[in-house]
C-alpha cells in the first residue's frame, strides 16, 4: 500500500541518538524551521552495546522518536528493525528521508520506504575507496545500490569521490556530515586549562602526554602505537611525554599486557571517557595522536581540533585529507611502519610550546568551518537537490529496494 505523504517533516535516520546525532539534529532542525520544515529524529533504540555513550542530562532535541526504546541496539534482528522503520516513516510521513550508509537495517528500511513511497532519499555516508579492500564485484553491486539514492551528503574530498565512483552524479553530492559540536570541546577544553592542576589530579593525568580516544579495536592500530611509544620513549631523552590511552574495548588486556612486555613507563588507562569529560582531556593534554589502520572519518580529531590540540594523524585516516595540514596543524604518518609513528612523536615533542601553540590555534581555524552549521548546510543542499529532480518511484526501483537486504545478507555491498 501506498503510504500517503502529508507531513513536510524531514527524517533523519541513525541506530541511535547520542550526542553526536544530536548536535546534528539540533542544528539541521534550526536550518529546516527557518525554511518552513520540521525535521525529526528516528532512532532505532536508545542504546548501543558498541558505544555506550550516555545521552547528557538536559539535551533534548524537539523530536526524536526511538523505534525500540526499552531495547539495545545489538538485540535486534536486522530484519524486524527494517520493518519497524518503514512503519515508522508510514506514519511520520516526511517528504525526504537522510539514512547512514547503504547497508545497515535502518538504511535499507528508510531506502525502501522511499522508493515505495516516493519521497526523496538522502545517503549520509563517510565511506571512501581506501577504507576497505575493494573488489570488482562488490563494487559493482554497490554501484547499483547507490544510485538508488537522490542525493548525498557525504564526509569530505575523499568521501565525496568515492560517491561519484559509485554513481551519485557529481551534482549531488554535498559536504558536512562528519562535525562535532566544536563549542562542546572548545568550552571544556578552555576551562581545563584554566584550572590545570586541580583538573590534572581530578583525572589522574599527567603534566604532558600524547593522547589517544578510541575503542580497543584491532583497526585502531593500539598494539603498534605503544610499540611505537616505546622507541619514542627509547630516543627522546629527558622528560620524555606520557601516554593517555582513552577507551575501552575487547583488546583492552592484550594491550595492556603487552605495555608490560614491552616495560614501558608513563602510559595511563583512565578508561572510557564520558562525553562530559573527554573535553578535559583534550584540554590538558600536549597533542593528539590516531594510529588507524582504517578508519572512515575519524571525529575524535575534530574534537581534538576543536580543542585547540595538535595533531598527529594516520595517513588511512578519512578526515586526513580536509583536516590534517602537514607541518600547519600536525604531521600525518604511515599507521604501518613503527619507526616513522616514533618519528613524528619525537618530532612534536621536540618543538617548542610556542610553536606547538600555533598549530593547535590552527587546528581551532580549520575546524570552525567544520561545525553542526555545516551539516545543516549540507543537508539543505541535498534536500533541496533531491526535491528538485526525485527519483520516480518505479517498479523497477520498488524491487530492487526490496532485494537489498539479500544483497547485504551476502556482504556484496560492505
Amino acid at each position: 500500500m501506498r503510504a500517503v505523504l502529508q507531513s513536510p517533516a524531514v527524517a533523519l535516520v541513525w541506530s541511535r541518538y547520542g550526542p553526536y546525532q544530536f548536535a546534528r539534529l539540533r542544528a539541521a532542525g534550526a536550518l529546516f524551521k527557518e525554511r518552513g520544515l520540521r525535521v525529526v529524529g528516528l532512532g532505532v533504540a536508545p542504546t548501543n552495546a558498541e558505544h555506550p555513550w550516555v545521552f547528557p542530562e538536559g539535551l533534548r532535541a524537539p523530536e526524536i522518536r526511538t523505534v525500540f526504546p526499552d531495547s539495545d541496539y545489538q538485540s535486534l534482528a536486522p530484519r524486524r528493525i527494517r520493518r519497524a522503520v518503514r512503519a515508522a516513516l508510514s506514519e511520520i510521513g516526511p517528504r525526504a528521508v537522510a539514512v547512514p550508509g547503504w547497508a545497515k537495517p535502518e538504511a535499507l528500511g528508510g531506502l525502501h520506504w522511499c522508493r515505495a513511497s516516493g519521497a526523496v532519499c538522502l545517503l549520509m555516508s563517510d565511506s571512501n575507496r581506501a577504507d576497505a579492500r575493494r573488489s570488482v564485484l562488490k563494487e559493482s553491486v554497490k554501484a547499483r545500490v547507490a544510485r538508488l539514492f537522490d542525493a548525498a551528503l557525504v564526509g569530505g574530498t575523499p568521501q565525496a569521490d568515492y560517491a561519484v565512483e559509485l554513481g551519485v552524479p557529481p551534482e549531488r553530492v554535498f559536504p558536512g556530515y562528519d562535525v562535532v559540536d566544536n563549542a562542546h570541546f572548545a568550552s571544556g577544553a578552555a576551562a581545563a586549562r584554566r584550572a590545570a592542576e586541580r583538573m590534572m589530579a581530578e583525572h589522574s593525568l599527567p603534566r604532558r602526554y600524547f593522547l589517544i580516544v578510541a575503542r580497543f579495536i584491532e583497526v585502531k592500530n593500539l598494539a603498534r602505537l605503544l610499540e611505537a611509544y616505546r622507541l619514542y620513549r627509547d630516543r627522546a631523552g629527558g622528560e620524555p611525554w606520557d601516554l593517555v590511552v582513552c577507551g575501552a574495548g575487547p583488546l583492552g588486556e592484550e594491550l595492556k599486557s603487552l605495555a608490560t612486555r614491552l616495560a614501558l613507563q608513563g602510559v595511563h588507562w583512565p578508561g572510557f571517557a564520558s562525553y562530559e569529560d573527554l573535553p578535559a582531556c583534550y584540554g590538558l593534554a600536549s597533542a593528539f595522536i590516531l594510529p588507524s589502520l582504517k578508519d572512515t572519518w575519524g571525529l575524535v580529531v575534530n574534537e581534538a581540533m576543536a580543542a585547540g590540540l595538535p595533531v598527529l594523524v594516520s595517513d588511512r585516516v578519512g578526515c586526513r585529507h580536509d583536516l590534517v595540514e602537514d607541518g600547519g596543524n600536525g604531521f600525518p604518518f604511515d599507521p604501518g611502519d613503527v619507526d616513522d609513528m616514533a618519528s613524528k612523536m619525537l618530532h612534536m615533542a621536540a618543538l617548542s610550546d610556542e610553536e606547538r601553540a600555533r598549530m593547535g590555534r590552527r587546528s581551532a581555524e580549520i575546524i570552525a568551518a567544520w561545525g553542526p552549521g555545516r551539516f545543516a548546510a549540507g543537508l539543505w543542499s541535498c534536500y533541496e537537490s533531491a526535491i528538485a529532480a526525485p527519483r520516480r518511484a518505479g517498479v523497477l526501483s520498488r524491487l530492487a529496494a526490496r532485494g537489498l537486504p539479500l544483497l547485504v545478507a551476502s556482504g556484496l555491498t560492505r
